[in-house]
Parts: C-alpha cells; structure tokens; sequence
C-alpha cells in the first residue's frame, strides 16, 4: 500500500475561487505545478438540507458528479497524474462507478481504458462505460475475480489506474471535506456518514478534514461513520469485535453492490480513520437499504441502493450525530436497474 508523503499542507490563500471544480483546491494536491487539468467539471455539489424522522440533515450530493458518483474526484486526479507522466493506456477493476468515471475521464485525456467487471454488475453501469469508448470485460464469478483478471492485464505492459491502489485517488476525494467546510461557512460537520467499501471515500474525508486541522482551520474531526452491507462487511464485523483485526468474508449478492469487498486491502487506515474521529462502522440488511432508498426518492432524492446504504444508518445513529450530520449520496439512482 502507497501514500504519498510531504504534500502540500491546505492553504485559505490558495483556493481559486473562481473556479467551481475540485481544482479550486489545485494548490493542496500533491501534483506537478503545471499538470493539466482534466476536468469534466466534477466537484462543488450541492448541499442540500432535508429531514430524516425529524433529524435535519446535510445531505451531500455526489450523485450529481459527470459521471453520477463521486469517484470523478479520484478519476479526475489520477488521470490527470497519469497524463503528466505520458501514460496511454490504463486497465482498472471496479463493480461500476469506478469504471464509468475511469472510462470517461480517460476518454477525455485521449487515453484507451479497458476495465474488467463483474459478469453480475449493473448492466446499466457496464453500458456506461462501454459508451465512453473503454472495452469492457464481464469477468464471471465474485468481485474478486475482476480484480484478479485486471492484475493478469497489467503484466502485458499496461498501467494499472486503481482507484484502490494509487494514492492519487483520496486526493480527489479528500476535496470534499474541504467543501463541506466552505458549504457550512468554515465550520466542520458534527458528523459525516458515508458507505464503505474499499473505503476511498471515508480516507479522503478523514484525509481532508485532518488537513483542515493541521491548518487550524477547524477544532476537531467530525465523527465519521463507515456503513457496510451486511451481506458483506468485513469492517464492521471487525469493529464489533474490538479491532483484533480484518478477515476477509465470504462475498454475498447485495443490493449495496458498490461496497461488497469481501477483503479491504486498506482495512488498518479505515479503522485507524473512524477511531481517531470517535466515529463507528456499522453493517446493515439489504432491506433497510431498498426502505431508504423510497424513502428518500419520496424527497425527491433518486439514488443507488450503496448510497442509501448510509441513510438507513440514520435510524441507528440517533443521538451520536451532533447539530450538523452530513450524508454523502455517492451514487445516482439511474445507475442501478
């Protein structure tokens, strides 16, 4: 596993606020001084207040990214990465999202992308992908396997544009910690929940905030909240039993699909992440899932089932989210059959 040391620190001063994309915080990413942008103008959602059994809440909408998730932030970076260092060709596994923003941001830095997919992913999200130009491999089996299949492909010369792997890829989704402070006028959230699956979200956002701390720009973390499927939540299960560590499970069909990852391979920062913030990583049925997700379309909110995810998890988490609780929507409706 790679992080990449000494980046720059976030500076107040080096925000472009003329610029309404994540590249309002170019300054505080660890890039070359004149990399090319590449932007499909992904960042700045909106943050929209709404009500959950009489709890207001931020819910944070993601889903309104180019592609329809938030994996545009870490697409958006490492791509731009990879160009500056003249890469034509990528490879990436994903069960969709990570693809589709892969797919079109590759696409559109004139690179080819071939991203391996389970065989059982939304068809809606593999037809996505195949329209931004990328060739796409329906690899049978367990998600795993996509993974096994896209690490075979990089032997033959290719690079591997991992949203797990490369470190590039919470630099783009650490950017949404720093909106949430400039969308709550330079305050933190009480508490930021979002769904877990390989866990690049819930790193940006604790990578994000703690940038903001060491700036002294904030007073402490927000408290973050992992939510799993419980069909496959190898985190939560190891939250419940104090930390002794992360086993992989058995992968289990789940309507959350995006976060069904039987074996983290960054399980050690997860915990180290939700513990520092006082938060907690909790697992739940599918149909808490299916029963927010109508509960929320009834709002005039449509998305994915893995996003839905972290709003059920409201029902569990009253009284531990403070004034200010944010939900991250990562994912659109429109994706999922």
């Amino acid at each position: 596993m790679l992080e990449i040391a000494g980046g720059p620190p976030f500076d107040l001063a080096g925000v472009d606020e003329t610029d309404y994309t994540l590249w309002r915080y170019q300054a505080a990413l660890p890039l070359p001084d004149r990399v090319a942008r590449v932007t499909l103008g992904e960042g700045w959602t909106p943050l929209v207040v709404a009500d959950w059994g009489g709890q207001p809440i931020y819910l944070k909408a993601e889903y309104l990214n180019p592609t329809g998730s938030f994996k545009d932030r870490g697409a958006a970076v490492l791509v731009a990465a990879l160009q500056a260092v003249g890469v034509q060709e990528v490879v990436e596994d994903s069960s969709g999202n990570a693809g589709a923003a892969l797919a079109a941001y590759a696409a559109h830095a004139g690179m080819r992308a071939t991203i391996y997919v389970p065989a059982h992913a939304s068809p809606a999200k593999q037809a996505q992908i195949a329209i931004y130009g990328a060739r796409v491999v329906p690899v049978p089996g367990p998600r795993s396997e996509a993974t096994r299949a896209a690490r075979e492909a990089v032997q033959q010369g290719v690079v591997y544009a991992s949203h797990v792997y490369s470190p590039f890829y919470v630099q783009g989704t650490k950017t949404i910690a720093f909106e949430l402070w400039e969308q709550l006028d330079g305050r933190a959230p009480d508490s930021v929940v979002a769904p877990v699956g390989h866990g690049s979200l819930l790193l940006g956002l604790y990578r994000g905030f703690r940038e903001l701390l060491s700036a002294g720009l904030i007073e402490r973390l927000p408290r973050l909240f992992g939510v799993q499927a419980r069909a496959c939540a190898p985190l939560a299960r190891a939250w419940e039993r104090g930390l002794a560590g992360v086993e992989p499970v058995e992968e289990r069909e789940t309507v959350a699909e995006g976060v069904a990852i039987a074996a983290p391979p960054w399980w050690r920062a997860i915990l180290a992440a939700v513990l520092a913030s006082s938060g907690a990583l909790l697992a739940l049925p599918d149909k808490e899932t299916l029963a927010a997700q109508r509960k929320l379309a009834h709002q005039g909110f449509y998305v994915e089932p893995t996003s839905a995810l972290a709003v059920a998890a409201l029902d569990h988490l009253q009284g531990h989210l403070g004034d200010v609780p944010v939900v991250v929507l990562t994912g659109n409706g429109l994706k999922s059959p």
